[in-house]
């Protein structure tokens, strides 16, 4: 029975969408990722810094009005973390990398003339966990450098759903049904990334351009 009324409602809601006068905008982005786990503790005599990492994704916004729109998106991110240490003439350098899947669902909120906007993000994701790898590195003098990869190898350990909240703000340039954003994003993981006694939450800065594309105009 609570099947039946699930499907019900979503299709009512379907319907709804189908018949409404709603703006219809797709578009894609690339960007830049600054990241960091929260509570994570780096090894004895390292420094956590920032991980660099890249951002790709697909996207879909249904405006309501001028000012009102839902967006979603089929994002890959990376994220993780990096730390450091020096000893003598030798650095010493390692970083793990996490990839995901994401999908967030974004309320936006568009203010500005008709060639330029103001964006305003703000909602939830949920995202999979799909891979990653640990780089150690050394150097010694500038001169010489030696690094290792290992990829990933998941356990049951791991958890591999992970969910939180974005926040974010851009603008959007308009020449017709074209446009070119720029933007900054938050990213703030709720669920720890395993089940050991050690705590660890994604954290994500991520700076983007992104390309829309007008289909359907709000009328």
């Amino acid at each position: 029975m609570n099947r039946f009324l699930l499907f019900f409602c979503l299709l009512l809601i379907s319907f709804s969408f189908a018949k409404a006068e709603v703006g219809v905008v797709a578009g894609a982005r690339a960007g830049i990722n600054f990241s960091h786990l929260r509570k994570f503790q780096s090894p004895s005599g390292y420094k956590n810094r920032v991980n660099l990492g890249s951002d790709i994704a697909g996207t879909l916004r249904i405006d309501f009005n001028n000012y009102i729109g839902i967006q979603t998106e089929i994002e890959f991110t990376q994220k993780g973390q990096s730390w450091k240490s020096s000893f003598d003439s030798a650095k010493y350098a390692e970083k793990y990398v996490v990839n995901y899947v994401q999908f967030p669902i974004l309320a936006v909120a568009r203010v500005g003339s008709e060639k330029i906007k103001g964006i305003f993000q703000l909602g939830p994701y949920v995202s999979y966990w799909s891979g990653g790898y640990t780089q150690n590195s050394v150097s010694i003098d500038k001169q010489s450098k030696n690094a290792t990869t290992t990829k990933k190898v998941f356990t049951s350990d791991d958890r591999r759903v992970d969910a939180g909240i974005i926040v974010g703000a851009g603008v959007n340039i308009l020449k017709g049904k074209n446009g070119v954003e720029l933007g900054l994003r938050y990213n703030a993981g709720f669920i720890d990334m395993d089940k050991t006694p050690t705590k660890s939450y994604t954290s994500t800065f991520n700076f983007y351009v992104g390309y829309t594309y007008t289909i359907k105009a709000k009328e």
